[in-house]
């Protein structure tokens, strides 16, 4: 039986030390599978949804910055006054109210009521003097007492858009919405309370928000004439061109047009295939101000539309010269460093964003993939974690990334924990392979750390979620190595040996599978498959130093000492640690006292990616 064999005892017991020190082994391609190396040269895959160099996307709020009435400051100035005026109004009419509240409580005869008309009587008053909060605590009051006080019902609503309007100044991503959702479901007819919900959509670029309230608002009183300009700006950045020249040339006629406005009419135009008479109003614009960085941004949207991408690109950098802090042109800019491979150029492009954008989630989870790809697995995690504390939580292929990062750091636990969260999201294939990726080298760590307990646990889990994924996906040859090398390290050789002849049946000859599998049958103790196996390794791969090192042991294993030496040799011009560690199996000797010493000195190279 193979727990009597002392000499592969020894082996396996190397192997264990091995796993621990190696690094990666090939190069990622489309469709990545990854590696994760050891003796066995590859002992387990982790797979990329799709590809490790997925191209980045220009963001929504990058392409829509120009287009928002969120980034029009003039229009903003314009509406706010415009509210301003007709709270005011609202204000001067509500004091029409006293004399009115005053008849109301001089009949009234039952005393909840009657105080309940005092109270907001009370707080008119302290609205009007600006005593919000006493005010509104007055006006709930008084609706407790009586429910059907119509009066202070429509003074809290008042109350409370006053608050939001205070609050959406200082917290524009606040408790400024919260209030005037009250503040509209108190009184339906609040214009003043959705144009600012609008507004604060506006600014967050929510631009089918922004276009729902502030049509609200529009239809309760359409002499609120400030909202046009937003109104036409956030259906251009919705592509909606009917409607948002409709309002367009609403703003110009109330006299509201603007450079913003301008920008956009070009942007439609450029939607409609007028990429020339777009770059002319851009041009225009241009020419009239010099230093407006917003032309510029524009005219790389023409540009690209128009299929001139380097000029599109010249365009972006004289953005970010005019105004460096422009963060929607780095942001592209960063995009198209990345998808060039340029990574070093679009980690300056990304911090960048960051500095003048700090809550920019897709900029951190730009910039995590740009780290993965300079292998700067540390920096990258923080990235990862910076996307998602800022929001960017319902991307399965950011926690796929991530878990994959984490596992580069040997945090597996939190590996998994990420990969658990891609499997919720998107219940794939992919996804159940690695997470069996990551219980599976969390327990090669545990037993590392001689928890033998809480590595059996991970594997148990790591077998069920790898047995899940070839259910799902019969031809993923990565999760038939995973559940093989999981078999093994369970004991399970039998089970490892279906499961990697599985994924050489999908793969071909597929080495780390082929390695896994000399593992397996040398478990089995069939000594005569092992040679057989690692000979076909070094037959496909004659500088395999793991293929060598285990045809060798396998050799002298089943009494083929002469042919074992010639192996060590053979492995002895690549890798003479291993090769004298080949040399004490041969030897008989034991390499207990050796284990610290290889665990610092072995390095086998991988392929860089």
């Amino acid at each position: 039986m193979f727990r009597k064999n002392r000499t592969v005892i020894s082996g396996i017991a190397l192997v264990t030390l091995i796993s621990f020190v190696v690094g990666p082994m090939t190069s990622i391609r489309a469709n990545d599978i990854v590696p994760s190396s050891d003796i066995t040269g590859g002992s387990s895959a982790f797979v990329f949804r799709g590809s490790s160099k997925r191209p980045q996307a220009r963001s929504a709020a990058a392409r829509g910055y120009l287009s928002t009435g969120g980034n029009a400051a003039s229009a903003r100035v314009k509406v706010g006054n415009q509210l301003a005026a007709k709270r005011k109004r609202k204000a001067d009419a509500a004091k029409a109210k006293q004399a009115e509240l005053a008849r109301q409580r001089a009949r009234e005869r039952n005393a909840r009521f009657k105080q309940s008309n005092v109270l907001t009587a009370r707080a008119e008053t302290q609205l009007d003097g600006g005593e919000l909060e006493t005010a509104i605590g007055n006006f709930r009051e008084a609706i407790k007492l009586n429910p059907q006080n119509k009066n202070a019902q429509l003074g809290l609503s008042d109350a409370l858009t006053a608050k939001g309007i205070e609050a959406s100044s200082t917290e524009p991503n606040g408790s400024a919405t919260e209030v005037l959702l009250e503040a509209v479901s108190l009184d339906p007819r609040n214009d003043i309370a959705y144009a600012k919900l609008g507004e604060i959509n506006d600014l967050k670029g929510n631009n089918k928000e922004a276009i729902k309230y502030y049509e609200k608002a529009l239809a309760i009183d359409p002499e609120l004439t400030a909202l046009y300009l937003p109104l036409g700006l956030a259906y251009s950045a919705e592509s909606n061109n009917g409607n948002a020249l409709r309002y367009l040339e609403l703003a110009d006629k109330a006299g509201a047009s603007t450079t913003e406005s301008r920008l956009a009419r070009a942007s439609i135009l450029s939607r409609q295939g007028n990429h020339d008479e777009a770059l002319a109003v851009i041009d225009n614009v241009i020419a009239a101000e010099p230093s407006n960085a917003a032309g510029y941004y524009a005219k790389v949207g023409v540009l690209e539309q128009k299929g001139d991408a380097q000029a599109a690109f010249l365009a972006l950098e004289k953005t970010v010269e005019i105004d460096p802090a422009f963060s929607p042109a780095w942001f592209d800019l960063g995009v198209i460093y990345y998808n060039k491979a340029d990574y070093g150029k679009a980690e300056i492009a990304y911090l960048q964003v960051l500095k003048y954008d700090a809550a920019n989630a897709q900029a951190h989870a730009n910039l995590a993939s740009t780290y993965r790809q300079l292998e700067r697995f540390a920096d990258a995690n923080a990235q990862y974690r910076a996307a998602h504390e800022k929001g960017l939580k319902g991307d399965a292929n950011l926690y796929n990334e991530w878990g994959f990062c984490l596992g580069k750091t040997n945090e597996w636990d939190k590996a998994a924990e990420r990969l658990k969260t891609a499997e919720e999201l998107s219940p794939t294939a992919v996804d159940y392979n690695n997470l069996g990726w990551a219980y599976y080298n969390g327990a090669r760590a545990d037993r590392q750390n001689n928890n033998e307990e809480e590595a059996n646990k991970k594997l148990a889990i790591a077998k069920a979620s790898l047995e899940k994924s070839v259910e799902l996906d019969p031809n993923l040859h990565a999760a038939y190595l995973n559940l093989g090398a999981t078999n093994n390290s369970l004991g399970d050789f039998q089970s490892a040996v279906n499961a990697l002849n599985r994924a050489l049946a999908i793969q071909g000859d597929w080495v780390i599978a082929l390695n896994q599998l000399g593992l397996a049958y040398r478990g089995s103790n069939d000594l005569s498959a092992a040679v057989s196996t690692y000979d076909r390794v070094v037959n496909l791969d004659g500088n395999n130093v793991f293929g060598l090192y285990g045809l060798g042991s396998a050799q002298f294993a089943s009494g083929d000492k002469k042919g074992a030496k010639k192996t060590q040799d053979r492995l002895k011009r690549l890798n003479p640690d291993l090769a004298n560690q080949l040399g004490n199996i041969i030897a008989g000797k034991a390499i207990e006292a050796g284990k610290q010493k290889l665990r610092e000195k072995v390095r086998i190279p991988g392929i860089p990616y």
